[in-house]
This record gives C-alpha cells, structure tokens and sequence, in this order.
C-alpha cells in the first residue's frame, strides 16, 4: 500500500485548482522560447556560481497546473517511506487522508509556482527543470514588456537550483536524510485517521474557501517535526538566496534588461490577496524569509569573500549555514574557515 494514495491527491487538487482557458498558441511560444533561453542562461549560471561546470546541458519542460502537480506526487513516491511504518490501523484510510493533504496543497500552490526544480528526492519525477506555463504567461500578460525578462529570470533561477545539486552530489542525500528524519516523526493514529475519513468533503470545501490546510496537515504535524523544520532553515535559505542572487545579480547582466523591474513584478505578485490567503498554508512565509534572508546571506558572504568564499558552504554537509548564522555571514565564514 503506498504511503500516499495518488488518486486522492489528484480528486482533492482538481477540487482546489484554479482554472485558466488555455491558449493553445500561447503555450507553443512559450515552449520554443524557453528551449531558446535555456543555453544562454545555463551557460550564465555556471560562469556565476562556478558550480556544475562538468555537467551536462540543463533542459527545461513547460507544463500546465495539473502537470505540475502529477510530477510532484510522482517525485515524493520514495520520500514518504519513513511515514509508513508509523501507519497504524487501516493504511488505505491512511493513505488517503495524506493524499487528500498533499493534493489540497498542490492545487492551491499550482497557481502561484512559477518555475521549480523538482527536488531529487528519489522518485521518478524528480530532478526535472519545471516552467509553470498557464502562471508565466498570466504574469507577461500583466507586465508584458517585460514578459522576456519574466520568464528568463524564473528559468535562470531554476537553473541555479539544479547546479546546486546535480554539481554538489552529497547535498541531494543530505537533503533527504533531513526529510526522512521529519516524516520518521509522524504520527498517523488509525482511529483517528478513521474518524477523520468522514469530514474529508467538508475539508477540502473548507480548504477552498478559506486557502488553508491546516486541519488536514494537524493529523501529521508533531512538535520534533517543527524542530527539523527549524534546522532546515540555514540549507533552505542558502538554496533560495543563492538562486535569487544569481537572478538578480551577474548572471543576469547580459540577459534579463532589467532585473530590478522583475523584482518589482514578483514582489507585487507576492502581496496580491491569493498570496496573502496562502501564507496561511503551512511552510509559504517561510518560503519567503528563506528568499530575502538567505539572499542577504548570499549577498554578505560574496561581499566578505567572493564566490570563492560563498562555495565553501557546498564543499560538505558540515559547512551549511545554521539558522543563526544566516543572519551573520561573517560568524559563518569564521566557523568553515576555522574548520
């Protein structure tokens, strides 16, 4: 019995997706224009970071909501492991209550994600390069003459992400350790999932209406998975920062015109009303601290010491920042130095 039952997630994701009228010839350009970037940038990406100059070339695929959310529940298959053996009494009931959680979230979350590298957790959809298409392109149509500059920032971005781990090869494992160790902390009770069975229409309406997840996501949340939480901040930031820098920074020079404008445009994204709705989902503020601190972190660490300084944080596990230290670059530079 799978830890999460995937047809569950897709009823509750088509429950919650927002609807777009696709254009047909919308998308085609968006596909050839992104093919066309992905060179130019990748090539960006590597000379900046100095990371993954051996790898080979970076490719990228456009995809609708529900295919964004169809990859992300095949990647997580091998990431859930760990939460089965805590599956008590009736596993079906149990998988389909986690499923209803994550597919209530994915569909809420399909509207706003732009781009994403689908993080190698050891399922078979992960490690793939993801454009969001129907959200892009609802972007370009609000600032259209910076549509080139949209959609090549988002694509840069990813690209750093997929540098990162595809040329720092312990840090997909490091990454899965900390996730193991939080869903090894879960707590499925059989007879609670068996009371919850019931309510789950009345849920999913609920997540609708109000854009949260929280009374699906109480029945596996535990106080020592907010402490694993906690502990990931340093990585996450590190990752965030390290790609909105590059976005922004020099390997955007020759590529995006204006890369202050994009920031304007994302930023004015994130306070739009369905944004602020989903801050309310477990996890999305955190999302957005990781960005602005860990570029801040990123940004502090390159003025302290260059690239050659920011790299030491991929050398090995032990050199990621701490939470704290996100907030001083130069205590962390001292700690990986010193070591």
């Amino acid at each position: 019995m799978p830890v999460i039952d995937e047809s569950a997630a897709l009823w509750a994701a088509s429950l919650t997706i927002p609807r777009r009228r696709d254009d047909p010839d919308a998308a085609a350009r968006l596909r050839s224009e992104v093919a066309a970037d992905v060179p130019d940038l990748d090539a960006a990406a590597r000379r900046w970071s100095g990371l993954g100059l051996g790898l080979p070339p970076t490719s990228a695929s456009v995809v609708g909501r529900l295919g964004w959310i169809r990859i992300n529940l095949s990647s997580l298959r091998g990431a859930f492991s760990p939460l089965a053996e805590r599956m008590g009494g009736n596993r079906a009931v149990a998988s389909r209550v986690v499923g209803v959680q994550l597919g209530a979230l994915f569909g809420l979350l399909s509207a706003k994600v732009l781009g994403q590298f689908v993080l190698p957790f050891g399922g078979p959809g992960g490690g793939q390069l993801l454009v969001v298409g129907p959200n892009v392109l609802e972007l370009a149509e609000r600032h259209g003459e910076l549509a080139t500059d949209i959609r090549r920032a988002v694509v840069l971005h990813e690209i750093t992400h997929r540098l990162q781990f595809d040329g720092t090869p312990w840090l997909g494992d490091h990454l899965r350790g900390l996730i193991d160790r939080y869903l090894a902390e879960a707590r499925v009770d059989g007879d609670a999932v068996r009371e919850l069975a019931p309510r789950l229409p009345q849920l999913v309406a609920d997540v609708k209406r109000t854009g949260t997840i929280q009374p699906l996501m109480d029945a596996v949340l535990t106080e020592e998975q907010a402490r694993l939480v906690s502990q990931a901040q340093g990585l996450m930031s590190l990752l965030e920062g390290h790609g909105n820098t590059a976005m922004f920074d020099a390997a955007a020079q020759d590529l995006i015109a204006d890369p202050e404008a994009v920031r304007a445009a994302m930023a004015e994204r994130h306070n739009d009303l369905t944004s602020k709705v989903l801050t309310a989902v477990a996890g999305l503020e955190m999302k957005r601290r990781q960005y602005r601190e860990g570029e801040e972190f990123v940004r502090g660490v390159l003025d302290l010491g260059g690239m050659e300084a920011l790299n030491l944080a991929f050398e090995r596990p032990e050199h990621l920042p701490m939470g704290r230290e996100v907030a001083d670059p130069a205590a962390w530079l001292a700690r990986v130095r010193a070591g």
